[in-house]
């Protein structure tokens, strides 16, 4: 059965393909005037839809050390959504207020935003390693945490 982090992963990726899919149709209308529509829509594509299908996909296909679904088991997957996720809307936000209101608090945010964003990918990275270990690395691991 397919854990329940791999289906929000998808069905998120899903949504934001939804929405890439959207503003892209709305870059090609001349009247629609929403400033940095190309970067959002970039974000939503690669970001949103291919790196969370990418992550939910290699949660599944690499199983956890135990196989147990719970938080704890799971605790940098779901950092790594909730970080992810938080990143994006809050870069989708920041992006056409930059350029609107011109106020410098923006770019902080989307500094925020991005460094959100960085600390996802570090958590996935944390979550992924020890499942993508050879049966030679992890004997040698087991070995030595006893």
């Amino acid at each position: 059965m397919m854990p329940l982090i791999t289906r929000l992963f998808l069905k998120t990726g899903l949504i934001y393909f939804l929405g890439a899919l959207l503003v892209g149709v709305l870059l090609q209308v001349d009247e629609v005037s929403i400033p940095n529509l190309t970067p959002m829509f970039w974000h939503m594509l690669m970001v949103g839809w291919i790196t969370q299908i990418i992550m939910g996909i290699s949660l599944w296909m690499f199983p956890g050390r135990i196989k147990k679904e719970s938080f704890l088991n799971q605790k940098w997957a779901w950092f790594t959504y909730v970080f992810l996720n938080l990143g994006l809307v809050l870069r989708f936000v920041c992006e056409p207020m930059i350029l609107l209101s011109q106020g410098y608090h923006w770019k902080v945010w989307l500094l925020v935003s991005a460094a959100l964003q960085f600390v996802a990918v570090v958590c996935y990275v944390i979550e992924i390693w020890p499942r993508v270990l050879s049966k030679k690395q992890r004997r040698k691991r087991k070995k030595s945490s006893r």
